[in-house]
């Protein structure tokens, strides 16, 4: 008996869970719903119907301005494999947004007929440029969310989430099926399938990405090309380069490259192109900066959300002949990653006479001087024989004062000393604005294509060394008035290289040698003798020779009080470690 009774409150147990089940799709699975979530996010589902069928589409938007400042809240339908948009509030209830100055929220009730597929649903909710076409934000407002807050009086603070509401709802978009005809499936599942099946693929970027990645063509390959990204006033922000690996040379974007409108905020642009690659290596960088990715849109998000970042794929027939590799490196120098107030070198050896490659990234002071350079001296006679100027340099990227240079030089055998040079702001991992694409880079590498056993790296100061040296002032610092005594035993050709600083035509930091038998100067730095050493106009430089009787010397530098030895007041010259005089005898 009483084994029956347990078996029939079973069944009831189980019958009212059926009811209750049904109950649960007959009431929620007939319908989809998205909303506003929270500043600078979009909420997005996504469906599958198995033929043609009409949907009905119910909801609110809105449009608010504040303070020169447009807030948005509309939704969007996307075929999951075509990436088009087949329906959009936006176009559907263009009256209702823009008819009226400030419309504020208003409902809608639509009906679309779409074929068999799969379909994305997006709301979101975003700043936009205004409606008279002013570009220009008012920045007082320095969040999506502090906008939001000063139009709804309902949004309260919440330490655990910055901008949450209970009023989201009044923000949402619901899409009505009949017949329960449809099954929704995972949001991102379409994105996930692509990209996992894609040479390389960077979706849902988020701020402060950098990243790298190689592949290999074995020979001429066809490759697709799919990128949602950041631009503004033609400068990059959240892009992709693809160099080639060997030669760091640019290969995409080309000339043929073409961005448009992606959706959204203005700012936001895609491209899709199809280009040829020869048979190589190559290196993608994509790298995002700090506001306005998937993290968080600052401003109305692109149609496409989700691809955010960029995605590769070759033609079917060229699947078996491109494949990822591990991420190459073929520098054979690096002077890169410099920081804010960075003096780096590094010193190398050409076995032979031969060709290097020098790439260098740095900043640029906008009145076609360099604040961040860099430069190569010849260390047996300190002539230097490169160096990163304005005028050879191109855009790197982010901010327009971002600049680089890629160049091959032929260069004698012998020792040589690479230098890179950063003032106090605006350098990697601490970027005062828009970071170059390749932020890596920053500074100077040396690639060599082949023979790179000719390339030996050694200490830059025992480049420097000179065993002929017969007294030497270097370094030297504010207010020193320094002195080393010396000894000819016979009359020799000696060779003189100073560096100083001259103004208005005299020399205020300088050197000079005297005899000290007669007490009378036979040599002195004036600013006509010398030249221009690097950096700032007033760095000067002397580098000749004299002929000096058999005797006793004394030489001497002095410095005023401002601009010297890791204390410049200004641009510093490109050989800051033979900051003084040196003198050596000629063989």
């Amino acid at each position: 008996m009483k084994s029956k009774k347990l078996i029939s409150s079973a069944l009831i147990l189980l019958a009212f869970a059926v009811l209750v089940g049904t109950n649960n799709v007959q009431g929620q699975d007939n319908k989809l719903t998205v909303g506003y979530l929270k500043p600078g996010k979009v909420d997005v589902k996504a469906f599958v119907i198995k033929s043609e069928t009409t949907l009905k589409i119910e909801g609110y938007g809105g449009l608010f301005e504040k303070l020169g400042n447009d807030l948005m809240f509309y939704g969007w339908i996307l075929d999951s494999k075509s990436r088009k948009i087949v329906w959009n509030l936006l176009e559907v209830a263009n009256d209702e947004f823009f008819l009226h100055n400030d419309p504020g929220r208003f409902n809608f009730k639509k009906d679309i007929t779409l074929p068999a597929g799969q379909y994305e649903v997006y709301y979101a909710a975003g700043r936009n440029y205004n409606r008279f076409g002013n570009k220009e934000y008012n920045f007082h407002i320095s969040d999506l969310g502090d906008l939001i807050n000063m139009i709804f009086n309902e949004i309260n603070y919440d330490k655990e989430d910055r901008y949450n509401s209970v009023y989201s709802s009044k923000f949402s978009m619901t899409v009505l099926f009949p017949n329960n005809d449809f099954k929704e499936v995972a949001w991102n599942q379409k994105v996930n399938e692509f990209s996992g099946n894609a040479l390389v693929s960077v979706v849902r970027a988020g701020d402060n990405e950098n990243i790298k990645k190689s592949f290999t063509a074995l020979k001429d390959v066809k490759l697709n090309i799919m990128e949602i990204g950041e631009q503004s006033d033609d400068q990059l922000y959240d892009f992709t380069w693809i160099v080639n690996a060997s030669t760091y040379e640019k290969v995409w974007p080309n000339a043929e490259t073409r961005f448009k409108k992606a959706g959204g905020g203005s700012k936001n642009k895609s491209t899709f192109q199809t280009i040829t690659l020869p048979k190589g290596t190559y290196t993608l960088y994509f790298t995002s900066d700090d506001s306005h990715s998937y993290d968080k849109w600052n401003v109305l998000p692109p149609y496409d959300p989700q691809f955010w970042g960029v995605t590769i794929w070759p033609d079917e027939a060229d699947k078996a002949n491109v494949k990822a590799i591990e991420a190459v490196d073929p520098f054979v120098l690096k002077l890169n990653k410099a920081k804010n107030n960075a003096y780096l070198s590094q010193g190398f050896t050409l076995k032979k006479d031969m060709k290097i490659r020098v790439l260098c990234e740095g900043e640029s002071t906008g009145d076609f001087d360099m604040a961040d350079y860099g430069w190569i001296v010849n260390s047996d006679n300190h002539t230097t024989v490169w160096e990163f100027t304005q005028r050879k340099s191109q855009y790197a990227g982010g901010a327009e004062k971002n600049r680089m240079v890629n160049q091959e030089i032929e260069l004698p055998k012998g020792n040589y000393t690479a230098y890179f040079v950063t003032d106090d702001s605006h350098a990697y991992s601490n970027w005062n604005a828009a970071p170059p694409l390749v932020p890596e880079l920053w500074g100077l590498s040396i690639l060599v294509d082949a023979d790179k056993e000719s390339f030996v790296l050694n200490n830059a100061q025992a480049n420097t060394s000179d065993n002929n040296v017969i007294a030497q002032i270097t370094k030297v610092r504010d207010d020193e008035k320094m002195s080393k005594s010396f000894t000819l035993d016979k009359a020799a050709k000696v060779r003189i290289y100073a560096i100083g600083e001259g103004v208005d035509g005299d020399m205020v930091d300088y050197g000079w040698i005297k005899n000290r038998t007669t007490d009378k100067v036979v040599w002195e730095m004036t600013y006509r003798t010398s030249e221009k050493a690097g950096g700032a106009e007033k760095n000067r430089m002397y580098d000749g020779t004299i002929l000096l009787p058999a005797g006793e010397y004394t030489v001497y530098f002095e410095t005023d009080g401002s601009h010297s030895y890791h204390d410049w007041n200004d641009t510093p010259p490109y050989d800051q470690d033979h900051y003084g005089i040196t003198i050596s005898k000629i063989e």
